[in-house]
């Protein structure tokens, strides 16, 4: 079963991820794709993020109308910080007969060289890269025409994760950004306020 990797902090999960989540999945006809909750990625400071299993449990609520979109937490159980290879390599042994592919931004592609064993990852999975504003990709980088990795034609999502929070500080409305069912447990309990 080809299976979409999404891995994120999700903090909080919005549409842009959503949408994202089906434009990868449309684009190479994936019958599924995971969210992948992060506890802590090695790139983000940790305090700044809302308790791991309320994160995964806003995933849950916002994939739940999706048959097709789960949440994933298989890196609650992996050693922190959190790098990919070694989550991909324990979802495979876990998953043996999906065939995985990782999926990132293109600001996380211009960083993958720096990343853990990254030609292990490359030997693993095919990597799908989506755009983001201001990553535009060199074409002299070094994994711009790697044979596993396909960079995806499609409109930027220019949201993030970073300012819906800001604007839930300032007590702002971002209903339109976070599904109906995320918006409402984030008001319940007041978080990023």
């Amino acid at each position: 079963m080809k299976t979409g990797l999404l891995f994120g902090t999700f903090n909080p999960i919005h549409r842009s991820h959503l949408i994202l989540a089906q434009s990868l999945a449309e684009w190479k006809e994936l019958e599924e794709l995971w969210f992948v909750v992060t506890p802590h990625n090695p790139h983000k400071e940790k305090g700044s993020l809302l308790n791991d299993t309320e994160r995964l449990h806003m995933v849950e609520l916002a994939t739940a109308r999706f048959p097709s979109q789960h949440a994933c937490d298989i890196e609650f159980s992996l050693p922190q910080p959190n790098y990919t290879v070694d989550s991909l390599e324990a979802l495979m042994a876990t998953h043996p007969s999906r065939k995985f592919y990782l999926c990132m931004g293109a600001d996380n592609l211009l960083s993958f060289p720096r990343w853990k064993d990254p030609n292990r990852i490359l030997s693993l999975v095919d990597v799908l890269v989506y755009p983001r504003p201001g990553a535009d990709i060199p074409v002299d980088f070094p994994f711009a025409n790697h044979p596993k990795i396909s960079i995806m034609e499609a409109p930027l999502m220019d949201r993030s994760a970073t300012e819906i929070r800001a604007r839930l500080g300032m007590l702002d409305s971002v209903d339109q950004d976070l599904p109906p069912e995320v918006a409402a447990y984030i008001e319940a309990r007041q978080h990023y306020r």
